[in-house]
């Protein structure tokens, strides 16, 4: 079950295909949110190399010396070989004498060097564009801030514009979440992604746990539950400031607030400032989206959480702080159990689109799904159509 859980196909076989075709320098950048399994998709593949054509390292919120120390302790782990680093130059020149055959360098938490040590990541463009980028290394970049890797590579002041090609890993689609729990029946397992998602390390942790409301009781509701605080832990990772506007603008959506007019009128944010917060949720933190009517008008466009753990627990748990602060978290689930099945039936319309994408050019029920585009439709009178394609 686990290797099924983190063995993410397309992208591993990416990673596979870059590597095996490496003539000259390959720089990618493996990114994604929190908790999305991008460190076990990259020791996959590194363990499919041999062992002296690879090192990896984990960016530590430490000092410079600090991280040298630790760059010379784990090649001497994963190498065998001892070197003492006195400065990042000294590093480079390590690297380009192991480039002359293939070799893999992974650096995860990349986008801490920002704030620790930002010099390391000048050094790194200066020496990819003098020589790495014609020697036999690949470097794959791994971050868990969407923004501060954006910042780095696509941002024509970051660093490595225009030198690192980009890979997102975004949460498991239904498709793929259903294989993990094949003993759950149909029902539960849309109720159980409905409310978690596909975040890999949430859907480990309920993996163990019977029903959904009982994972909800144990993970959530209960004050050190593991997921109690997980989205106020995004937005602090992710450096977001002013965390009350975007907690009340998610909060707002989460509530059925879906029009701008109304995210407006919900969290009191004036018309000038509120596309910049929208953007940063959408572009940065990838965690809000607009849709607009298929076949209508763009002005009637709706705002959506785009992640189901996150949408759930603004809808259901952002209101109820006070009341699982004082420990009363048996109210909170009875409010959950009673609301949860309309909550899902959102859900299941994503879910329905999902398998109609998949379906493209294949026959359901001896129908032929042939389509060109899908959503939903609307109109400024309440008139709604759950899916067209």
């Amino acid at each position: 079950m686990v290797e099924e859980f983190y063995d993410r196909k397309n992208e591993i076989e990416q990673l596979r295909e870059r590597y095996k075709a490496l003539d000259g320098g390959v720089l990618l950048a493996l990114y994604g949110r929190r908790r999305v399994g991008k460190t076990e998709l990259v020791k996959k593949f590194m363990n499919e190399l041999p062992q002296k054509r690879k090192f990896y390292f984990y960016v530590d919120l430490s000092g410079k010396q600090e991280l040298l120390n630790s760059l010379s302790a784990a090649i001497l782990e994963q190498l065998n070989e001892t070197i003492k680093f006195g400065s990042f130059d000294g590093f480079f020149d390590y690297l380009e004498g192991k480039s002359s055959e293939k070799f893999l360098l992974v650096i995860d938490e990349f986008q801490r060097f920002l704030n620790v040590a930002p010099e390391f990541i000048t050094k790194l463009q200066n020496r990819w564009d003098s020589k790495l980028r014609h020697s036999k290394i690949m470097i794959l970049i791994v971050g868990s801030s969407i923004g501060m890797i954006k910042k780095i590579t696509e941002s024509r002041a970051g660093a490595l514009y225009g030198r690192a090609s980009k890979i997102k890993i975004s949460p498991f689609r239904y498709v793929d979440f259903r294989l993990m729990f094949k003993e759950l029946d149909e029902s539960e397992k849309i109720e159980r992604y409905a409310v978690f998602g596909g975040t890999p390390y949430y859907l480990e942790k309920t993996k163990k746990i019977g029903s959904t409301l009982q994972a909800i009781s144990e993970l959530v509701l209960k004050k050190d539950g593991v997921l109690a605080e997980e989205p106020k832990n995004l937005l602090e990772y992710e450096n977001v400031r002013v965390h009350a506007k975007y907690n009340s603008i998610l909060h707002s959506i989460g509530s059925g607030k879906e029009i701008l007019k109304e995210i407006q009128d919900f969290t009191k944010i004036p018309p000038t400032t509120m596309p910049a917060y929208i953007k940063r949720l959408d572009e940065l933190l990838d965690l809000v989206g607009k849709k607009d009517p298929i076949l209508g008008k763009e002005r009637l466009g709706r705002y959506a959480i785009r992640d189901n753990f996150f949408k759930f627990w603004y809808k259901f748990i952002f209101p109820h702080q006070t009341a699982l602060n004082l420990g009363n978290d048996k109210l909170v689930l009875k409010i959950i159990e009673e609301n949860l099945n309309s909550y899902v039936g959102r859900i299941f319309e994503d879910i329905v689109k999902e398998l109609l994408i998949l379906s493209l050019n294949k026959k359901i029920k001896g129908v032929e799904m042939n389509f060109e585009n899908i959503g939903s439709w609307w109109d400024r009178y309440s008139n709604e159509i759950d899916i067209v394609a």
